[in-house]
């Protein structure tokens, strides 16, 4: 791999895998959707990056007018995982976003891997119906595809929606811990080795779909008795059971950063973060 391309690239898991790309030396392109003003902490994530010269932003608007034959090995990352979880995954949906990234892949197929991260929640759920036309024509026309399916995932610049983040929110602002109807409990990741597990994956086996999991039992309960969340809020709440099938690899990630060092890195970064607005 040369270069990404990463769409939503200041979204969460979108954002995380810039830096673990760039840090590799990778050429790494972020598409934005948003105005910037729109952007939750543009500047503070812009300022994380920027600084590298591999890194490069571009609005969606311009990246489909200067779309350009790839004539390096490129990655397309797509985290529906992000805009599930912010509930904007139809954004794909659109045909004036489909269109054109449809026709970027059909010209440029022998030089590209597709990357899509989607919750797990996804796995036999009316939402994957829903989203099935988006990565069905993307699974047809695609010579190399990766399909990832993830658990919960936490740590730094993780959104509001996920409880830990409100649990960490409410030491230090006074907000109501609520748990959203999208989160899930049965198991977690901490961002960053979900992240190196999904690359590593991508650079040793050919297309496939993949189930990332942590390997431990009950790991969301014990993270979140760390950050000393009710158990009452931690209760499994999605309404349709995964249905993992045959052809799908399930892998647990190959490093697990300790419980400690991983919620205190996610809880020094909400403060160092907030702190110049309290």
């Amino acid at each position: 791999m040369d270069k990404a391309i990463i769409f939503g690239i200041y979204d969460f898991v979108s954002f995380h895998t810039s830096q673990t790309l760039l840090n590799q030396g990778i050429e790494v392109v972020g598409i934005t959707f948003e105005d910037k003003d729109e952007i939750p902490f543009y500047e503070e994530k812009r300022l994380e990056v920027g600084r590298n010269a591999n890194f490069s932003e571009q609005s969606f608007s311009k990246w489909e007018k200067e779309r350009e034959l790839e004539k390096s090995k490129t990655v397309l990352v797509f985290s529906i995982y992000d805009l599930y979880m912010m509930n904007k995954e139809t954004r794909f949906l659109k045909k004036s976003v489909m269109k054109p990234i449809v026709n970027y892949i059909e010209k440029n197929n022998k030089n590209i891997e597709i990357v899509c991260l989607l919750p797990i929640q996804e796995l036999g759920s009316s939402n994957e119906r829903q989203l099935g036309s988006f990565l069905e024509q993307i699974s047809r026309i695609a010579e190399s595809m990766h399909v990832f399916y993830l658990p919960a995932i936490y740590g730094p610049w993780q959104p509001e929606t996920f409880l830990f983040q409100q649990s960490i929110l409410s030491k230090i602002q006074r907000i109501e811990i609520q748990k959203g109807d999208r989160e899930w409990t049965k198991d977690i990741l901490f961002v960053c080795d979900a992240v190196e597990s999904i690359f590593e994956l991508v650079a040793s086996e050919k297309s496939g779909k993949y189930v990332l999991q942590s390997g431990k039992k009950e790991y969301w309960s014990k993270c979140a008795s760390y950050l000393q969340i009710d158990e009452s809020l931690s209760i499994q709440d999605v309404s349709e059971p995964v249905k993992i099938e045959n052809q799908m690899v399930t892998v647990p990630v190959r490093h697990i950063t300790p419980i400690a060092d991983s919620i205190t890195q996610q809880v020094e970064h909400v403060r160092r973060l907030y702190q110049g607005n309290l």
